[in-house]
């Protein structure tokens, strides 16, 4: 296994699971959905932004860093990547950018949403 990233973040997707619920905002992207995912990103001047994404923003969103912004493939795509965490990394020493998965086991999910979910009730 490889070790974490250190570089600096540029943005990341993490699956909300806070003890609040958000079916009272809509998805930054589309503005449509309601979002389950949580967007970190630094705009020009190195501020951090949050924004709110729906599973389907999210998947497009990793789609793009994936295949390139400037290629429009990435809408056609038609499979999913199943995760709950996704960041990307600028890595000064190459002048790359890193990408880092991180897919719950079904056990853990179930435990991090129930989390959400007892805390309503």
């Amino acid at each position: 296994m490889r070790r974490m990233p250190t570089g600096t973040l540029v943005w990341s997707l993490k699956r909300y699971t806070k003890n609040a619920n958000l079916w009272d905002r809509v998805c930054f992207r589309c503005k449509q959905k309601v979002p389950v995912f949580e967007y970190e990103l630094r705009d020009e001047q190195g501020r951090t932004l949050f924004h709110f994404l729906c599973e389907e923003c999210a998947q497009k969103k990793l789609a793009e860093w994936l295949q390139c912004t400037e290629s429009p493939d990435y809408i056609a795509l038609g499979y999913q990547t199943d995760f709950d965490i996704a960041s990307v990394f600028f890595e000064q020493k190459n002048e790359g950018e890193t990408l880092l998965l991180t897919r719950w086991s079904k056990e853990q999910r179930r435990r991090r949403l129930q989390i959400e979910t007892d805390a309503d009730a």
